[in-house]
């Protein structure tokens, strides 16, 4: 394609298609800059921070776009320069919605047979991509992948009944994604602190239960990670950090817990000044009495009816 194709700079970002779980898309918006629509398709700012990624699959470079199908093909032969390498190319179709009028197998065909080198479906150089969206098609070269390391951390030595999977603590770090160091002062058995640290972040964990902290630091030995994990009460524990991210403990019903929760609110606030909190329940007010402002909250429907709330939050007197 000409570089100096008209939609040489856009950037398409697809990710998992869950309606019912708020955080996919919060990611997406935290590390691309764009919110994905219904069918998982999002227009993005930056795709390079795609790899660390735990919902969203991929980053397109859009090469070209038409209202429909058979004009795109018709432009991806027309437009293709000759000096660009494809050899050894596959051709991928997105289409959630069924909007491409042959099937998957055809449409791939039909642009796989105006580029002008030899495809290798199995083991490909070159990546591309048709996503048929809602106000057209579209054709780009996949630009960047998610590595899905974090499903290493699925094996970690030690866990409880309540720890968080690897995908699910990944998307929450990914949540401030500026981040170079982050704090989990719940770590448990350190679900959070294992993704921090294996993004080379500055991982800190504090939990008050000696087993817990035992766990969390043979996890972190067991992979090769650096991190720091104290015995302490985080209601009172000092660990300055650019985040906090964690999943805040509850009993059978929140309210229970609330001196405690409000207490680690509070001491968060003054520690960084990001925050990502998981719960029961909206806690939206309680983290603006804490000290946060601009408070957004998703919510995660699981199984039985349960349902996860995450709050991403700024501090406005972190320390």
């Amino acid at each position: 394609m000409n570089s100096s194709d008209e939609h040489s700079s856009e950037r398409r970002a697809l990710t998992a298609r869950a309606p019912r779980n708020g955080l996919i898309g919060a990611e997406c918006q935290a590390l691309t800059g764009g919110r994905p629509d219904l069918d998982g398709v999002a227009n993005c700012d930056d795709i390079a921070r795609i790899r660390r990624a735990a919902f969203v699959h991929c980053g397109i470079a859009v090469l070209a776009r038409a209202p429909t199908l058979d004009e795109l093909v018709e432009r991806v032969r027309k437009r293709w320069a000759d000096e660009m390498d494809a050899d050894r190319f596959r051709v991928d179709v997105h289409d959630p919605a069924k909007r491409c009028s042959t099937s998957t197998l055809e449409t791939a065909t039909a642009f796989a047979n105006v580029i002008p080198f030899g495809p290798d479906l199995r083991n490909p150089l070159h990546r591309f991509l048709v996503i048929a969206e809602k106000d057209g098609f579209t054709f780009g070269a996949v630009a960047a992948e998610a590595d899905g390391l974090y499903r290493n951390h699925d094996k970690k030595p030690w866990t409880t009944s309540s720890s968080l999977d690897s995908r699910f603590a990944r998307a929450l770090v990914n949540l401030v994604p500026d981040a170079k160091s982050v704090l989990d002062p719940c770590c448990g058995a350190g679900s959070i602190v294992l993704e921090a640290a294996s993004l080379g972040l500055d991982a800190f964990g504090v939990d008050w239960k000696p087993a817990l902290v035992g766990m969390t630091r043979e996890n972190l030995a067991h992979f090769g990670y650096d991190g720091s994990v104290e015995l302490a009460d985080s209601r009172t524990h000092i660990q300055t950090a650019d985040a906090v991210v964690t999943d805040l403990p509850y009993g059978n019903a929140i309210e229970s817990d609330e001196y405690a929760i409000r207490a680690i609110l509070e001491q968060s606030a003054g520690q960084a000044l990001a925050g990502v909190f998981v719960g029961p329940a909206d806690i939206s007010t309680w983290l603006v009495s804490a000290g946060y402002t601009d408070v957004e909250v998703h919510t995660v429907l699981k199984r039985r009816g349960f349902t996860r709330w995450v709050h991403v939050a700024r501090s406005r007197h972190a320390s």
